[in-house]
């Protein structure tokens, strides 16, 4: 049975017409002219410190540390946003939360977003600022991602699998590893009446704006048509009240059979990102994760 902490959410969310954006193309887009171009979020972050990305294509970006108490632990979070937005206050409040829990350094790149990047450039900054990040830390490093962040660390892990540089673990969040988000089990399961953040085609669309001149199911769109042998072991969080879970349940099937290290953990009645809010079922899962970190793979 859902907590009522988790319940007051939704319920929350629903008041607010939170999914309304997402009902279709055009509210979207609506909602995409009202956000600041990119950059607009502050370099001053409390408890993080701010440091300067530039890659070897002259693309800039700013990315912001929480200092952990374990000098040999890293983990580079991907935040969510839909390839939209920025980093978010509970995107550093995880993260905060994370450095406190587990002594890991977390490191959050804020990206370029949608319509300033699209999947060819966004995934190729991020690949090389993960080979940055190594150097810098002397050793390969987690990595995790939350919805459009869970895609682009699943990118990331696949450019430098079965490399020096392997990823020491995957941690992905209600990963959006399908940008069309057209699974017909999506309708089936009846999710959209019960998702109370996303709606599947304004996500959709949203996934189109993203693929630039790339098709649906290229890679470096949707990882979930990438391939996953020899990946690092993986670990994959999905709500049932999330438009996105029949894709998590593929995306943990094509690991099983690519033989790759997989932990599934589904929760029933649980949205999209439910990690990420103060409620019972997150403290659960933040536990379970620092418990899968501590694991040698």
């Amino acid at each position: 049975m859902p907590s009522k902490e988790s319940t007051a959410i939704k319920e929350q969310l629903t008041a607010e017409g939170f999914h309304h954006k997402w009902e279709h193309a055009g509210t979207i887009r609506q909602y995409i002219e009202t956000l600041p171009p990119y950059l607009a979020l502050s370099e001053e972050q409390e408890g993080f410190e701010t440091r300067r990305f530039h890659s070897g294509s002259g693309v800039s970006m700013n990315y912001y540390v929480s200092h952990g108490t374990k000098e040999r632990e890293t983990v580079v979070y991907m935040h969510g946003g839909a390839y939209i937005e920025e980093i978010l206050p509970p995107h550093f409040a995880f993260a905060r939360q994370w450095t406190e829990r587990t002594g890991f350094t977390v490191i959050l790149p804020n990206y370029p977003t949608v319509p300033a990047a699209d999947a060819t450039k966004l995934t190729g900054l991020m690949r090389e600022f993960y080979v940055h990040v190594c150097a810098q830390a002397g050793r390969p490093v987690f990595l995790m991602g939350d919805s459009a962040g869970g895609a682009l660390a699943l990118d990331m892990a696949q450019s430098v699998k079965e490399t020096p540089l392997q990823a020491k673990g995957l941690i992905l969040i209600s990963p959006w590893v399908d940008a069309a988000t057209d699974n017909p089990q999506i309708s089936a399961l009846g999710i959209p009446q019960r998702d109370v953040f996303l709606q599947p085609a304004g996500l959709g669309a949203v996934g189109r704006m993203y693929a630039g001149g790339l098709p649906m199911d290229h890679p470096a769109v949707s990882p979930l048509f990438g391939e996953m042998g020899g990946l690092p072991r993986t670990v994959i969080l999905a709500g049932t009240d999330d438009s996105l879970l029949p894709d998590a349940r593929l995306l943990r099937d094509k690991l099983a059979r690519a033989g790759v290290d997989t932990e599934y953990w589904e929760y029933e009645n649980m949205m999209h990102v439910w990690p990420l809010f103060p409620m019972p079922e997150a403290e659960e899962a933040l536990e379970r994760l620092h418990q899968w970190t501590a694991r040698e793979g």
